[in-house]
């Protein structure tokens, strides 16, 4: 270690905004990495409003914005209405259907005023008040030529030249799309301004709560600690736009090279059912590629200064007039949380990233171990026998002390790097402060962000892909093996041959039983694993299936400790957190996980140092980031996932992929600010508030849907016997009124979509389907006479309780009760059970019903076949992801 400052013990906890010091770095040695992003920070904090990329015109607009809501009154805007209407409805579709539509118009109405394709985009563009600001950017995307690099003729690292020969016509340009417009938008209709109005609600709520007796529940950002201070110490305001960035990469074609990078903004203002969704997610930026860039803050500087010059504007912020409130006031922009991939993330944090000696992405300052003569360190928390390797030699650590975020500790130290005196200098102190440079939000406005490095939290959804990684390489036993050790003494894998091929047909045995509300089934892995295997496919396969699949393939002490961190996983990716008994136990199986891995997989072996992934380090860090900055599952790269994919699949095949991709982004962003302006257009708003036909709303989100009995019909006598118990028991029911003998008949539903999204659905129909391709959804979760139940719907009814009281019941036939020593044994995450059948049959309030499961088979080739019959429960691991998104399942008319 370096004398002096970084051995320093810290006893401050400073996590406030950003600490002292970050105004004082200086680069006597003028190191490269440094300079560059100095030169890329000062020219943030010189920005204004005067000297960024917007027209006169657009600044007029943004200082003075409409105060009155957007409407269409007169018969000329009846016409563009309907262009609009029109243009939105081809938004997916070529020019030209646009042009064909507006033509066979004007054969039936000559006299019609219609806009061309060209007029109707100009007119959206002016409305919206959103125009992308556009620069040149070296052809092999090494660089963008903004803020310092403005006057450069040629990329700074390549050489290549900025213009076509003998001309001033760029070779390449990259989009970024202003934000300050699509602010506006949101708060110029009554009811996104009202919309808008949650986080600062929330946030009081909070507030008064945690000043009790605590917050009990995690179930947003909001919750968080390091966001309650930001707004207890008045960084945040009642109208400040709060800002969450996501950035990462994307591939265009699959079968091609057509790498690009994109960023998203995200307003955390909304609701969390709102703000993930795709009409509310902002485009930022396009990095064209396919080369990766060297230089990502040349290109995130246009969306920076932005912002940066927007909070030096007189008062502190834009002007934005409020429809709910008819007022106009000052909004401050403030960026909470900025998230990308471990590869995304150096370039926004400034860290070392996986492979360095302090490499944690929360930079809680784990010094890595490498192996002797190798570059590349490992997070191992153990010691290894007989090693002696000069400054990774420390003592074991122990995995229930993670260090806290510490913004002066961070400040010092990147001070430590900045005075470097030379390249081996700077080498040497990068290496021991695991700093590589100072971020670039450094340059924003003081103020204005969360402070680095607490703005820069994990992410859940590559931790999946990372520990995916890392568990099938051990179990398949493909990671790689140092020669002085030997597979052949590897316990673990288990995953080759006809196991490993039974094993995957057992994963597609599921399929059956995984409800079309899970999305994406996983493929068979022993045939996909190396094609394209996604996020989403490993979070089902290892964290849905997971248990009951290995169960018996695994040695039993690496089934035991893998089920706790599925245990762990499971809680961490719900969006409703309990901080006392669920974060809790999270966070114990986490850590004793970690624990256990180093254990079990490394065994103390220098060889083996390779299998510890920084992914697994992290596990550590999940829980307390959840109280630090609420539910990973809020701030996860799913929305960006989800982003890419929409994106991406709207430009089709195109000879300039990289233009059309830019194209698509602005008119988002457009046809979202207009949609918010005027709900009127927006088709899915509409659909949102539409009770399917013949649907019934029976109260608290619930809507009992169709098909439906063409007329009542008789019931089984067990049937009648689990009616006539519940009756029993309804408090509105007098029981003996009902005449001896009574046959009740009821009139069957079959469906009954759920708060969630979900729709459970029910044997009667499910039944007449064939089986091939069918995902059954008709095993559900409910809380019945106090407990947890599973149960397979059989129907659902509507029953007059009395004259004045009439129930939605759902006659359920119940699964046994759980193996209670294998769900011990498996952290509480194996529900292993048989089908009753009429044995357990109950009838239940339709409303109890909380979700839709899957009760998958069990593989009888691995257990043998005493395990036929049996099923063991899988719910959907983050439907909260599913649900924030906007992802419920279409519902046709009727089955």
């Amino acid at each position: 270690m370096l004398p002096g400052i970084l051995d320093e013990e810290d006893t401050s906890n400073d996590n406030n905004n950003q600490a002292a010091g970050e105004e004082q770095y200086i680069n006597t040695a003028d190191i490269d990495e440094i300079h560059t992003a100095h030169l890329f920070i000062d020219a943030l904090r010189n920005a204004s409003i005067d000297n960024g990329d917007l027209s006169a015109n657009d600044v007029a607009m943004l200082l003075d914005p409409a105060e009155k809501p957007l409407e269409f009154d007169d018969l000329e805007d009846k016409y563009l209405l309907m262009c609009l209407r029109l243009f939105i409805a081809h938004t997916l579709s070529s020019q030209q259907t646009y042009t064909d539509s507006i033509d066979a118009i004007r054969l039936a109405h000559p006299e019609d005023t219609l806009l061309s394709y060209d007029q109707v985009k100009r007119r959206v563009a002016n409305l919206t008040g959103i125009k992308p600001i556009k620069n040149d950017m070296c052809v092999n995307s090494c660089m963008a030529y903004t803020g310092p690099y403005v006057e450069k003729e040629a990329c700074y690292r390549c050489g290549e030249p900025r213009f076509h020969p003998g001309t001033t016509n760029p070779r390449q340009q990259f989009f970024t799309i202003p934000l300050a417009p699509q602010v506006q938008a949101l708060r110029r209709h009554h009811r996104s301004a009202r919309d808008m109005q949650y986080f600062w609600n929330r946030v009081q709520e909070l507030l008064r709560e945690h000043a009790g007796a605590g917050i009990e529940t995690l179930d947003d950002i909001c919750c968080g600690t390091d966001v309650l201070q930001a707004v207890h110490d008045g960084h945040i305001g009642e109208h400040d736009t709060v800002l969450m960035m996501s950035f990462d990469g994307a591939q265009i074609y699959r079968n091609k090279t057509s790498d690009c990078w994109i960023y998203i903004w995200i307003i955390v203002n909304l609701s969390p059912d709102l703000r993930y969704k795709k009409k509310y997610v902002i485009p930022g930026g396009i990095i064209p590629g396919p080369n990766k860039p060297k230089i990502v803050e040349s290109f995130l500087f246009p969306g920076f200064h932005h912002i940066a010059s927007v909070n030096k504007l007189p008062g502190g912020g834009l002007p934005v007039w409020d429809a709910n409130l008819d007022v106009k006031y000052i909004s401050h922009f403030y960026v909470i949380l900025a998230t990308a991939d471990g590869p995304g993330m150096v370039y926004l944090n400034g860290l070392v990233g996986h492979s360095g000696k302090i490499g944690c992405r929360l930079w809680c300052g784990l010094v890595g171990r490498h192996k002797p003569g190798k570059p590349t360190y490992y997070p191992a928390l153990n010691k290894p026998e007989n090693y002696n390797v000069a400054e990774c030699d420390h003592p074991d650590v122990r995995v229930d002390i993670v260090l806290p975020i510490n913004a002066s500790r961070y400040s010092r130290h990147l001070l430590v790097l900045c005075q470097s005196r030379d390249q081996n200098d700077y080498d040497l102190r990068r290496r021991e402060t695991g700093i590589v440079k100072p971020s670039i939000f450094s340059g924003l406005p003081r103020g204005s962000y969360l402070g680095i490095p607490n703005m820069f939290p994990g992410d859940i959804m590559h931790l999946i892909l990372n520990i995916a990684g890392l568990l099938m390489g051990l179990w398949r036993g493909t990671i790689d093996c140092d020669p002085s050790d030997s597979r052949r003494n590897w316990a673990w894998v288990v995953l080759k041959g006809d196991k490993w091929e039974q094993h995957g047909q057992d994963v597609v045995n599921c399929t059956p039983q995984l409800p079309g509300s899970f999305d994406r089934p996983p493929r068979n892995p022993a045939e996909k694993i190396n094609s394209g295997y996604k996020a989403w496919e490993f979070l089902l396969y290892l964290f849905g299936l997971g248990p009951g699949l290995f169960y018996g393939l695994l040695p039993d002490p690496f089934w035991h400790s893998y089920c706790k961190l599925v245990s762990g996983i499971r809680i961490i990716y719900q969006r409703q957190i309990r901080v006392r008994d669920q974060l809790r136990i999270a966070h114990l199986h986490l850590i004793q996980f970690t624990s256990e891995f180093e254990a079990l997989y490394i065994e103390r072996r220098t060889d083996r140092l390779h299998f510890s992934w920084q992914a697994v380090h992290h596990l550590s860090h999940i829980a307390p980031e959840s109280l630090r900055v609420g539910p990973g599952i809020c701030y996860s790269q799913w929305t960006m996932e989800r982003s890419i994919g929409n994106l991406t699949e709207e430009i089709k095949q195109d000879s300039t992929p990289y233009a059309n991709l830019s194209r698509r982004a602005v008119e988002r962003a457009e046809l979202n600010a207009l949609k918010v302006m005027v709900p009127s257009l927006d088709k899915d708003l509409a659909k949102e508030k539409t009770i399917p036909r013949g649907g019934i709303n029976i109260g608290n989100g619930y809507i009992l849907l169709r098909a439906i009995d063409s007329c009542a019909r008789d019931i089984t006598r067990a049937e009648g016997d689990a009616l006539m118990e519940f009756l029993e028991q309804d408090v509105a029911c007098q029981a003996e009124d009902i005449p001896h003998g009574w046959k009740p008949r009821v009139v069957r539903w079959s469906r009954l979509r759920l708060p969630n999204g979900q729709v459970a659905r029910s044997e009667w129909k499910e039944s007449e389907k064939k089986t091939v391709n069918l995902r059954s959804a008709r095993n559900v979760k409910i809380r019945h006479n106090q407990r947890l139940e599973f149960g397979e719907v059989q129907y659902y009814f509507r029953f007059d309780i009395t004259s004045e009281v009439t129930r939605t019941l759902a006659m359920i036939s119940l699964y046994s009760r759980p193996d209670l020593d294998l769900l011990r044994k498996s952290s509480n995450t194996l529900w292993s059970c048989r089908h009753q059948g009429v044995a357990g049959l109950v009838v239940v309030e339709a409303r109890s019903i909380e979700a839709v499961v899957a009760m998958a088979p069990h593989s009888v080739t691995i257990l043998g076949e005493e395990w036929a019959g049996r099923v063991f429960v899988v719910e959907k691991p983050g439907l909260d992801v599913a649900e924030m998104g906007g992802v419920v399942e279409d519902i046709p008319d009727e089955e």
